[in-house]
């Protein structure tokens, strides 16, 4: 049996009728192996039965009792039911309670026999069960402890109908006869269990071990699948041909010249590391890796400027206008000396710069002239690969904030390069990315990392608010102000939603201009038009305007040198990687700066997961935190990864992201075109991999 004979409708399933096709079809689980391969995101484990004497404090606990003296009651808080009683056993008893869950009081009868599961809480009156789970056991049934798989649930698809259709599939078909595209000898030296035995244990696991086992076989055919085609790619693209960019060591020099700072340590390696690729006849795919404001645009320039001399185009890629428009006005002045034909292309904007001037044009004109060979250096959002005529000259690709980039953005630039070759890439991005991701996803990157500040940079000062420091932090925003500096104020939300203590960017607008009426304020989202978000990014530049209340939509592009304060509310929010980005708006000149995080909600865990923004400067270090606590998704971006949750998961697994690797180089070095391994190859060729888009 193959995985192609499990893509069957679910017509011969009994007890599935057409409502529950229906249903099911509309979450996209169609066939048998659409719901094979929908894997438990968590499981109950349910197979320690503890006596209610043994209790853990502050543990889940598993316990079988039967309830006494059930009432529900109404708190002195507006609406809240609370159900209480107490639960016993042959060794003592435990208080119950459940929060706004009034039903609960009709479902508990005191003479049935319960299974309960939850987490064990205690208060000034003792231990107490908060709001545990219950299974009701008949009173002659003798209960085997066993691991309950959950599933991913919708109104209209419950796990417990998952479940039940999961156990009728595998009792009907064998998996243990399922085909295995994984290699037998790749299985045996790393002991890893077959496919059909994998999914049947994830599905009904008999013990954790067993589990373990099923999700590291699991795991690892999904990190091998993406370790082989990154090894391919690279393979591929070693055979490229790339035009080869003379340094000019000169040029570069007199370029330098204009500024007032010389080249850090690690920024000359780097520079070093880009200037040798392009110098190669081979495509160079490198990513520059920097904390914000460590100097990666200014290598970026020294790049394209090289490549220009040597008569070739450069596209630079942002991910939103705002960034593309600080690029173009940055290589604008910094090339003003120099005889090089700038453009700019976004959504509803395009222009010419030459010199330190430009002039408005249309999109259709820049992209004549890019065919026409007459501009030099184009920068621009997703407008740029609009161009229905072919870039003939692009020799070298920057990609900035390279994480927002996907696939399709990379063919269509690339399939508006020269038939005759290939671009070199140089892709940035200021998050920094823990070993277990790069190795991956972006282990075809070559890595260049800055890791040292502009020694005349300060760290920023970051203070974790509570409630009542807010009139404190005001006074000092106010002191701020009157010394000419500015100040951010960043929510997480466009508008407010009805329940929702999310901060609004509107609420925020209002409240704060009132709190600074004597001081100029300003608000600006992603959903304004694009005029709107010119004038006020022109007047913060101007410095008109002192406050700006904003959405995240200022992670990336905006360089205020008087800027000196970032007050991030709902700073619970966001992941700290993001926190980061959003601390680097703030302490881009000599000035001292401060970033003040305002969680709408505290909590120890909150305050723990904020306070190493407060300890740490080190983006690094808080990535790897991130990965940690809110997992790849944070990082990679959970929707675009194209991996289901087990393996996003697994990613925190060092180990077995480089047993994957390994054995993925082993196995395309001895047969890159994988002949020996028709199963594998034809499994590969299946999967939608957006690995070069990193």
């Amino acid at each position: 049996m193959t995985i192609k004979d499990l893509q069957v409708e679910l017509d011969d399933l009994k007890g599935i009728g057409p409502k529950t096709k229906e249903r099911l079809a509309k979450n996209n689980l169609k066939t048998v192996k659409d719901l094979l391969f929908f894997f438990p995101y968590r499981y109950e484990d349910l197979t320690t039965i503890r006596p209610i004497q043994d209790l853990i404090v502050e543990e889940k606990n598993v316990i079988i009792g039967q309830v006494k003296n059930l009432k529900i009651f109404r708190a002195s808080r507006r609406g809240l039911t609370i159900v209480q009683g107490q639960v016993e056993d042959k060794t003592g008893s435990i208080k119950v309670v459940w929060f706004n869950q009034p039903y609960i009081i009709n479902n508990l009868k005191s003479k049935d026999r319960f299974l309960f599961w939850g987490k064990v809480s205690e208060n000034k009156f003792g231990p107490y069960f908060n709001n545990p789970k219950f299974h009701r056991l008949e009173l002659d049934f003798k209960f085997e402890p066993k691991i309950i798989p959950i599933y991913s649930e919708t109104d209209e698809r419950p796990s417990k109908l998952i479940q039940k259709i999961i156990d009728l599939i595998l009792k009907k078909y064998n998996l243990d006869q399922l085909d295995d595209p994984l290699p037998q000898s790749v299985r045996s030296d790393i002991s890893l269990i077959d496919l059909g035995q994998a999914i049947k244990v994830s599905h009904q696991p008999q013990s954790l071990t067993e589990l373990k086992k099923a999700q590291d076989r699991l795991v690892f055919e999904q990190l091998f699948y993406i370790q082989l085609n990154l090894i391919r790619e690279r393979k591929k693209l070693s055979f490229e041909s790339a035009p080869a960019i003379k340094p000019r060591p000169e040029l570069i020099q007199t370029f330098l010249n204009q500024f007032k700072f010389n080249l850090t340590a690690g920024q000359k390696k780097a520079l070093k590391d880009i200037l040798t690729d392009i110098n190669q006849t081979r495509p160079m795919n490198r990513l520059l890796q920097g904390e914000t404001g460590s100097g990666k645009t200014i290598l970026a320039e020294i790049a394209a400027l090289a490549t220009i001399a040597n008569g070739y185009q450069v596209i630079m890629m942002a991910p939103t206008e705002i960034l593309a428009k600080q690029h173009f006005q940055r290589f604008l002045k910094d090339f003003s000396q120099m005889d090089i034909n700038l453009g700019l292309i976004v959504s509803k904007e395009a222009c010419l710069g030459l010199k330190g001037f430009r002039s408005t044009k249309t999109k259709e004109v820049i992209f004549r002239l890019i065919h026409q060979k007459k501009a030099d250096l184009i920068i621009g959002t997703h407008a740029l690969i609009e161009s229905k005529t072919p870039f003939p000259r692009m020799g070298l690709v920057i990609i900035d904030e390279q994480q927002r980039f996907g696939i399709n953005q990379r063919k269509k630039l690339l399939g508006l390069a020269s038939p005759n070759f290939f671009p070199h890439f140089l892709t940035m991005s200021a998050t920094p990315i823990p070993r277990t991701l790069f190795l991956s996803f972006y282990s075809d990157l070559d890595l260049s990392t800055i890791k040292e500040m502009p020694k005349e940079r300060k760290l920023v000062k970051t203070f974790l608010l509570k409630p009542n420091d807010r009139t404190k932090m005001i006074e000092f925003i106010k002191t701020q102000l009157r010394l000419g500096h500015q100040t951010f104020f960043v929510c997480p939300r466009i508008e407010a939603t009805e329940n929702s203590e999310i901060k609004s960017v509107k609420e925020e607008f209002e409240k704060i201009k009132k709190e600074f009426n004597q001081f100029k304020v300003e608000l600006l989202h992603g959903k304004m038009k694009s005029e709107e978000k010119n004038k006020i990014i022109r007047k913060l530049g101007s410095a008109e305007i002192q406050i700006l209340v904003s959405s995240s939509v200022i992670e990336v592009g905006l360089d205020l040198p008087q800027a000196t304060v970032i007050v991030i509310e709902g700073a619970e929010r966001f992941g700290l990687a993001q926190l980061h980005q959003l601390r680097g708006r703030v302490g881009r000149s000599i000035h001292q700066s401060y970033c003040f995080l305002a969680p709408q909600n505290y909590s120890s865990l909150i305050s723990r997961r904020l306070q190493a923004i407060v300890d740490s400067n080190d983006a690094l270090e808080l990535a790897e935190k991130d990965l940690e606590i809110r997992g790849p998704g944070e990082l990679l971006g959970q929707n675009q990864s194209g991996l289901p949750d087990l393996a996003m998961e697994a990613l925190k697994n060092i180990e077995l992201v480089e047993k994957a690797k390994k054995t993925a180089e082993t196995i395309i070095n001895d047969d890159p075109n994988l002949n020996n391994y028709p199963n594998l190859k034809k499994e590969l060729g299946k999967m939608n991999f957006r690995f070069w888009s990193n």
